[in-house]
């Protein structure tokens, strides 16, 4: 059953809000990527799913599509990890996403 505070365009604002959150990185460059065409690859759609994700609040499931996606979006970028950063990144993230699942409880009567 629905809940009556529930709002019907919350889907829909939540893919608005991510489309464009990804449309002002590509157009400033802001991963030093290059042209806009290169930012809309299978990398950047992992980190677009991140976004709406962590608009949604479900932590653990951003962290992880943000991990993959910019992992894998890395060496395209002019801009790179060093290597201490490249030893530590996994383990960073299993760090981050068990936090996340630590403050999960916390954000669950936050759903919009």
């Amino acid at each position: 059953m629905r809940d009556k505070d529930h709002n019907p365009f919350a889907g829909i604002a939540k893919f608005l809000i991510s489309l464009g959150l990804v449309m002002i990185v590509a157009k400033l460059d802001l991963l030093k990527i290059g042209e806009i065409s290169d930012y809309f690859t299978w990398q950047m759609l992992l980190i677009f799913f991140g976004i709406w994700s962590l608009i949604s609040l479900e932590l653990v499931s951003a962290v992880l599509l943000f991990a993959v996606g910019f992992w894998f979006l890395m060496p395209e970028m002019t801009v790179q990890l060093t290597e201490t950063y490249k030893k530590i990144y996994w383990p960073a993230v299993l760090v981050l996403a068990g936090v996340a699942f630590m403050i999960k409880p916390l954000f669950s009567k936050l759903k919009w």
